[in-house]
Order: structure tokens, then sequence, then C-alpha cells
């Protein structure tokens, strides 16, 4: 489970972003939920951590990029979907070496009353380094 909050509104009616602290409770529940699948609740902001670890850096991304394009194909299938924010962590195992990239997903699934058409951005590109900030379409 990974929900963060519900969708909450401004006056202008562009998304607020949930509160850091219910992101990190979220992202607590996320650690303990060994089924790593993420969650799809319509009106909620969810977190999803997708990781990877290689022998080799380019290892490292060349598995991330692929769990990534996994679970933003399933994500963009769901209707309402919207990417808010991703953020990139990157490091070495201290006991083998290995390199181990994150990235930390934050998204909406709105309901159809708000829902809008696909993200304006590719969910491939840019996997940018983070917080981005939630624009309205």
């Amino acid at each position: 489970m990974a929900k963060v909050s519900t969708c909450t509104y401004d006056s202008r009616e562009r998304l607020v972003r949930p509160d850091a602290l219910d992101i990190s409770r979220a992202k607590i529940r996320l650690d303990l939920d060994t089924g790593e699948k993420p969650t799809f609740d319509r009106d909620h902001t969810h977190v999803f951590v997708v990781t990877a670890s290689g022998v080799t850096p380019e290892h490292a991304r060349q598995r991330v990029n692929a769990k990534l394009r996994q679970f933003f194909d399933r994500a963009e299938a769901v209707r309402g979907f919207r990417k808010i924010a991703m953020n990139e962590r990157q490091g070495v195992t201290p006991c083998n070496g290995n390199t181990t990239i994150s990235y930390e997903i934050l998204y909406v699934v709105e309901s159809d009353a708000r829902s809008r058409s696909r993200s304006p951005e590719s969910p491939h590109a840019g996997y940018q380094r983070g917080w981005s900030t939630v624009t309205p379409r």
C-alpha cells in the first residue's frame, strides 16, 4: 500500500502537493510492503519506488530503466494517472561494490471529472533529478 493522501485542489482547481509528512508515512508503509506493487486508487496521490542494482553503473541504469518502462506502461493505462514528481538516487553498496539506482515516483490518479488527457511529458523522458513541482496542464 503506497497511498499518500486523497487529492486536494486549490481555488483555481490545481492539484495541491501532499504534505511531506504524508509522503514520508506512505514511504514507510511501502518499505513494509513486500509485494512491491504500485497502487492506483482513484482520487489519491501515491508514491512508488523503483530500484535496481548492477555490477557497473551502466548495468544498473539498464535494469532500472527497464523497471521504469514496466511501471509507466502499466500506469499510463490507468485512467486519470498523472506523474507529479520523480526523485533519483544513486549509490554504491559497500559490501559488494554494486551500483544501486532508485527512483521515487509521486503520482496521482484523478477522478474522471478531474482527469485530464495523458501526461504532457513522456514517462520515459527526463528522469530528472530532484522533485519537480505540480503544474496545471
